[in-house]
């Protein structure tokens, strides 16, 4: 819904993301891209080159639609806002407050400090493979995933 302010290109649309979530939510150029691509061949936005960069503007198609989404959801709440509910808005809010402390850890952090999150995000990696990798019913499986 950023483009409904002003025309942006692709790395325009990440730094007002991250900016605005305050750091809580970045999306990499490989999503972004992607996402605006399909958003062109749906007619949504539409790009034009400026300066060696594609800069996308909303069309009135996807003017429309980002009324449509507004007014669907009732406010202009941002998606980082609110992560959702239940069982996946309840993981992607945890997610979004674990990226933030790994990016404070990245930007402030020492190298020891910066090697301990690594090693934290690993064995998280492998416990997150092991749940996926148990049966529904095998509860003692996850539990010793410590």
């Amino acid at each position: 819904m950023l483009l409904d302010e002003r025309p942006m290109h692709g790395y325009e649309l990440i730094g007002e993301m991250s900016e605005r979530s305050g750091g809580r939510w970045e999306p990499s150029p490989g999503t972004i891209y992607p996402a605006l691509n399909r958003m062109e061949a749906r007619g949504l936005v539409e790009a034009e080159e400026v300066d060696g960069k594609r800069r996308f503007t909303l069309t009135p198609d996807g003017k429309r639609r980002v009324a449509e989404i507004r007014d669907a959801r009732g406010d202009d709440a941002a998606p980082w806002d609110d992560p959702g509910t239940g069982r996946r808005g309840d993981l992607r809010g945890a997610m979004a407050e674990l990226v933030g402390q790994v990016r404070q850890i990245g930007k402030f952090g020492t190298p020891e400090q910066a090697e301990a999150a690594g090693k934290v995000l690993d064995d998280a990696k492998r416990q997150l493979y092991t749940i996926l990798a148990t049966a529904p019913d095998d509860d003692d499986a996850v539990s010793d995933t410590e």
